[in-house]
C-alpha cells in the first residue's frame, strides 16, 4: 500500500574475522561502556542467487531491534549508526546488500535488485524471530528502507530516514550536474571523451557511448566517480568548494572500489530499481509508527527538497533540516544532529520517550 507523492515536490553460515572495509568515496554517553571500535565480524544468510549476504549485530540482546540499512548503492555498513544508539536499550541490527562490503561474492550484479535487497531483510527478519523491528536507512539506505516500509508495514516499529534519496529524474540530474565542471580539462583529458560522456548519460538515464559492462571494469571511471561522489558529499558539493578533478590525487582502484562501482553503476543504469514493488511514493503507515527524517540544509548529493516534501508526506514525521550541513554522515553539523534525532527515535520506538 502506497502513497503517491506529486512529482512536482521533487524538483529538485561462517564466522571468523571481520575483513577491513576501506571507504570508497559515501561517542558514548560519558560515564557508558565505550562501544566496539569495529563492527562484530557477523555472519551469513544462507546463500540466495548465487549471493551470501552478511549481518551482524549488537547492543542490548533483548533490547528493541533495529535494522540499519547502508546507503550506495555499492556501500556497506559502518560504525557510525551503530554509535547512535550507545548506551540505550536497543538491539542493533547491520546487513550489507547484496554484492556490497562483507556480502559474497562482491561486486555481483546478477540476481541483484531492490526487491531482491527487500527480500533480504524479510529473511533476516524471519531467520532471527523477530516479529517486528524498526528500521534505519540513510541516503539510498533510506529508498530501500521505504520501498521495504511499503511491501511490510505491519512489522515496523518505526522508520528512520537519513538524507533520502528516492531515485528521482531530477534527482539524479541535480546529482550529476556538476560533473564537467569538476573534470575540468585535465580530468577529461586524463579520463577520455566518450567515458566523461557515458558517465553523464548513465545518470541522466540515457544511452552512454560504452556499453555498462564496459564501464562497470573501466578503473578510471571508477576512482573519477568515487573523488566527485566525495567532493559532492561536501557541503554545497562541488559548486560551493570549487573542487576539480586531480588524476595524481584519485584514490586507487582497490578490489572494494571496484565492486563498489560495478553495483553502484548496475543499479543507476536499472534507474535506482523502479520497477521494484513499493519503490514509487510513501509507505502507507500507522500515525501511531514513529518517523524521523533528518538532513543538512547543503546536501549536494541528495537533495533536500526531497527530504522535506518527504517529511510532510509522512504521518507525523519528525524532521530536521541541519543547517550548512551536506550528506557526510561525518559532517561536523549533521552528525550531532543525527545523533540526537536518532536516539530520541528509538526511545520513541519503545514508547518510553
Amino acid at each position: 500500500m502506497v502513497a503517491a507523492i506529486d512529482g512536482r515536490r521533487f524538483a529538485q553460515a561462517r564466522r571468523g574475522p571481520q575483513p577491513r572495509i576501506d571507504p570508497v568515496s559515501s561517542n558514548g554517553d560519558p560515564g557508558q561502556t565505550l562501544a566496539p571500535a569495529a563492527l562484530p565480524a557477523g555472519d551469513w544468510l544462507a546463500p540466495v542467487d548465487g549471493h551470501r549476504v552478511w549481518w551482524c549485530e549488537g547492543g542490548d540482546p533483548a533490547g528493541l531491534p533495529v535494522l540499519i540499512v547502508h546507503g550506495g548503492p555499492g556501500g556497506a555498513s559502518r560504525l557510525e549508526p551503530t554509535r547512535w544508539f550507545d548506551g540505550l536499550p536497543l538491539r542493533w541490527i547491520a546487513i550489507d546488500q547484496r554484492g556490497c562490503g562483507r556480502s559474497e561474492p562482491p561486486g555481483r550484479t546478477d540476481g541483484n535488485d531492490l526487491g531482491a535487497l527487500l527480500d533480504d531483510m524479510e529473511r533476516l527478519r524471519r531467520h532471527l524471530g523477530l516479529r517486528r523491528w524498526a528500521v534505519a536507512g540513510g541516503s539510498w539506505g533510506a529508498r530501500v528502507a521505504l520501498a521495504y516500509a511499503a511491501r511490510w508495514p505491519e512489522v515496523l516499529h518505526g522508520l528512520l530516514l537519513r538524507s533520502p534519496f528516492l531515485g528521482t529524474a531530477a534527482e539524479t540530474r541535480r546529482y550529476i550536474a556538476p560533473w564537467r565542471p569538476w573534470l575540468g580539462a585535465e580530468g577529461q583529458a586524463w579520463l577520455g571523451e566518450p567515458a566523461a560522456t557515458a558517465v553523464a548519460a548513465l545518470y541522466q538515464a540515457e544511452p552512454g557511448l560504452l556499453h555498462i559492462g564496459a564501464m562497470q571494469a573501466d578503473e578510471r571511471i571508477a576512482r573519477a566517480w568515487s573523488a566527485f561522489d566525495d567532493a559532492q558529499s561536501a557541503p554545497g558539493g562541488v559548486a560551493a568548494s570549487g573542487a576539480r578533478c586531480d588524476p595524481a590525487a584519485l584514490p586507487a582502484a582497490t578490489p572494494q572500489l571496484m565492486a563498489s562501482w560495478r553495483v553502484h553503476a548496475h543499479y543507476a543504469a536499472a534507474s535506482w530499481g523502479a520497477a521494484a514493488a513499493g519503490a514509487a511514493g510513501v509507505p502507507a503507515l500507522n500515525s501511531g509508527v514513529p518517523v524521523s527524517v533528518v538532513w543538512g540544509a547543503a546536501d549536494a548529493t541528495c537533495d533536500p527538497a526531497v527530504a522535506q516534501a518527504l517529511a510532510a508526506a509522512l504521518p507525523g514525521a519528525l524532521s530536521n533540516e541541519v543547517p550548512e550541513a551536506g550528506h557526510r554522515m561525518s559532517d561536523p553539523r549533521l552528525a550531532p544532529a543525527l545523533r540526537a534525532a536518532a536516539r530520541d527515535w528509538a526511545l520513541r520506538c519503545r514508547g518510553i520517550g
